[in-house]
Formats: C-alpha cells, sequence, structure tokens
C-alpha cells in the first residue's frame, strides 16, 4: 500500500464534485489516459473501461467504481498485470481547505507482491489537487 496527503484550496464540496467528475473524466486526472469508455452507472457504482499509454506500455483496464462521500473507489475488475484497488478519500480542514488522500494498494498478479510507486501516487495527487484549484 502507497498513501500520499495533500490539502487542496477548495472547499469539501468543490473537491468532492471533481472527484465525481474524475470518474467520467480520467484524461483530466491521469497522464496518457484515452478511450473511456463507460459501461454502467448508477448511484451505486460506475463501470468503465479506459486506455492507459506510458512510454513502456499501453494497457486497457477495466475498473468498478463506488463513490460514497468522501470516498471514491477505484476497483480494478480486469487488468493484464494488477489486482486491487485505489481509493481517493477526502476531508474538511476548513471552509477552503481540504485534505486529499490517494492510496493505492495494488497487488502484482503474478508474484502477489504490493506494488509500491510513491511518486506514480504523489504525482497522481499533485495533477488532481492542481486540476481542482484551477479548475
Amino acid at each position: 500500500m502507497v498513501q500520499y496527503t495533500t490539502t487542496v484550496n477548495a472547499s469539501l464540496e468543490k473537491v468532492w464534485e471533481d472527484l465525481i467528475y474524475k470518474i467520467d473524466h480520467p484524461e483530466h486526472f491521469v497522464p496518457g489516459v484515452s478511450d473511456v469508455i463507460l459501461f454502467e452507472k448508477n448511484t451505486d457504482f460506475v463501470s468503465r473501461q479506459m486506455t492507459v499509454t506510458t512510454p513502456e506500455t499501453t494497457t486497457i483496464l477495466k475498473e468498478k467504481i463506488t463513490f460514497v462521500p468522501y470516498k471514491v473507489r477505484f476497483l480494478l475488475v480486469d487488468h493484464p498485470k494488477l489486482e486491487g484497488y485505489v481509493d481517493n478519500d477526502i476531508r474538511a480542514i476548513s471552509d477552503n481547505e481540504t485534505e486529499m488522500t490517494f492510496t493505492i494498494n495494488w497487488t502484482d498478479k503474478t508474484t502477489k507482491e504490493a506494488v509500491n510507486n510513491f511518486e506514480m501516487v504523489k504525482n497522481a495527487v499533485l495533477k488532481t489537487k492542481t486540476f481542482i484549484e484551477n479548475r
């Protein structure tokens, strides 16, 4: 498990709205995302597929996303190498500041070892923070 926390200069309500927006539009938050397909969307969960391209690989993955104030969970349903989930949690610090924590709990399907990419988590949090504060 890898975790990164930062303070976002926005209200809890605004950060929550943007985390919900992230479900439909991950390309603004996750580098290399394209071809986002929403299979199912209701009040309990969203099922989606997307392509993530890095300099090394192109991966098509499917997720089941659940959301209850103030947590969004991205559960990997189909991924060629990984299993697990990512949580996006927020809590109010003040009227105009929100603490945002991303926790990545991924395991390699073959080795069963935890994926510990701190820089990736930190970059994802900071990219989301920048998007929210500039939107």
